[in-house]
């Protein structure tokens, strides 16, 4: 998913723009093939927003019945979140997180699978807002932490919802890999590390599971003292977070067409899979060795 897209315009942004080129389709082959689309996409957008202020009214009403102020806090914070987002733009790093977790779902319900939906780049995603709410006194680093691992704890208790016999032996249970990925390289070719690359990083560690799994993108440029938490953190047993090499899987991308900003922003996903926001949803050149045609849904390419 474009989880920047959903926090920078909200569903109202982008049911907008699906209700505009809706009304702008004029020639039949259009409205057979375009229309639908664009319907499902207001559908979907209505859904979501309907489906997260259900969750600030049930907030809201727990809020009214707790009687410790810091929990009578918490759920006020839980309802606004939940009222304002995903049907608006995000204002908040808490509405941020709420936002990828609604969106996450809503993809787990649409695809009925738990776990090989591609978090993203959390470091740079979520960037933005965190730097905005710590200049403003709005968070603290640690309470940035606590969100991620509620965040964390979520996505563990996510299963398949079609679950088998024969998916559970082949993969020793219900199994699901939400992979977020961290460090890198911007777009632009910078290095990607920022403070909030360790608390993600952090974040996990005391944990003790599996979920998230975690991806460290590293290149010649990566600093030493973020090699190094990286090392310690592999060192609590986890196997975690995975290593991946930049300066092997960049040039891999090149060599198959890839624009070079795209290359740069790619993300990890599933065990060792490497998607590209906006461009494609499987490790596609791994298998086929040619560029797939943006928005092809066909696994034969």
């Amino acid at each position: 998913m474009d989880w920047g897209k959903l926090m920078a315009r909200g569903r109202k942004g982008i049911r907008e723009e699906a209700r505009a080129r809706l009304a702008a389709l004029e020639h039949p082959r259009d409205l057979v093939h375009k229309r639908p689309f664009y319907e499902a996409v207001i559908i979907t957008c209505d859904a979501l927003s309907i489906w997260a202020r259900r969750y600030a009214k049930l907030a809201g009403e727990m809020a009214a019945k707790e009687t410790r102020s810091q929990r009578k806090d918490e759920l006020r914070q839980i309802a606004e979140a939940c009222d304002w987002a995903p049907e608006n733009p995000v204002r908040t790093f808490h509405e941020a997180i709420q936002v990828q977790w609604f969106a996450q779902l809503f993809s787990r319900l649409e695809e009925m699978v738990g776990g090989q939906i591609c978090q993203g780049r959390y470091d740079q995603i979520f960037y933005p807002y965190y730097m905005n709410d710590l200049t403003k006194g709005r968070i603290t680093p640690e309470a940035a932490k606590e969100l991620f691992q509620c965040l964390w704890l979520n996505m563990m208790q996510s299963v398949e919802s079609q679950m088998s016999p024969s998916a559970a032996s082949g993969r020793e249970g219900f199994s699901h890999h939400e992979t977020v990925t961290i460090g890198g390289q911007t777009a632009e070719g910078r290095d990607a590390t920022n403070e909030l690359s360790y608390i993600v990083l952090e974040s996990t560690r005391p944990l003790k599971c599996s979920y998230p799994e975690l991806a460290v993108r590293i290149y010649a440029g990566t600093p030493d003292k973020f090699l190094h938490a990286v090392a310690d953190a592999i060192k609590d047993g986890k196997c975690s977070p995975k290593v991946i090499n930049d300066e092997v899987e960049i040039p891999f991308f090149l060599s198959h067409g890839v624009e070079m900003r795209e290359a740069l922003d790619y993300s990890v996903s599933g065990c060792t899979e490497l998607r590209l926001p906006n461009r494609e949803t499987i490790a596609w050149a791994h298998f086929c060795g040619s560029r797939r045609p943006a928005g092809s849904n066909n696994p034969s390419w």
